[in-house]
């Protein structure tokens, strides 16, 4: 049976994710500048700007969604309990929309991954071209680590979107 415990724990669950996924953005960053700063190889060079990029991603995301949490939290736990056909009208499809964009970001990050991965594999017999050989490297190492995360969202809120929906089926069939 779909509980209150189980909204706070997806959403302390999903709060902790973007914790994380702040983490990760701040120390890819704080990476990326001492690369830059201190290993002036072009290998360096161009393996900072992809790390940077996604680290500045990683932590708008993740504040972004840091600061809505409580908000949501605290939306869907009255629902639960004052409205529960809300749950089904305004949770529901706003959980969808998170999991449709996961998804959304999980295949783009797959075509980076192949595009790094292509782009390494032609540029690791040109010796004079480092800087793209680091590019290629940032680039297939963030995108793996942005996979293996967004695919730990969705697996979390793929269980509260069931739970929802068996929730919401019971108390509207009574």
């Amino acid at each position: 049976m779909f509980t209150k415990e189980d909204i706070e724990n997806y959403f302390t669950t999903f709060k902790n994710e973007q914790v994380v996924l702040i983490i990760l953005g701040l120390l890819a960053l704080i990476t990326a500048l001492l690369f830059y700063l201190w290993r002036k190889t072009p290998w360096f060079k161009g393996f900072t700007l992809p790390l940077a990029v996604f680290a500045l991603l990683f932590c708008g995301a993740g504040f972004s969604n840091y600061k809505k949490i409580n908000t949501l939290r605290v939306r869907a736990a009255y629902h639960y309990d004052m409205h529960p056909e809300l749950l089904k009208t305004i949770e529901l499809p706003r959980i969808r929309s998170v999991r449709q964009n996961l998804q959304v970001l999980i295949g783009v990050n797959i075509s980076i991954l192949i595009a790094s991965f292509l782009i390494f594999l032609y540029f690791r017999k040109k010796e004079d071209q480092p800087y793209y050989r680091g590019t290629a490297s940032s680039l297939f190492l963030m995108s793996a680590i942005s996979i293996i995360l967004y695919t730990l969202m969705i697996n979390s809120a793929n269980t509260y979107q069931s739970g929802i929906e068996k929730y919401t089926e019971q108390i509207i069939v009574k």
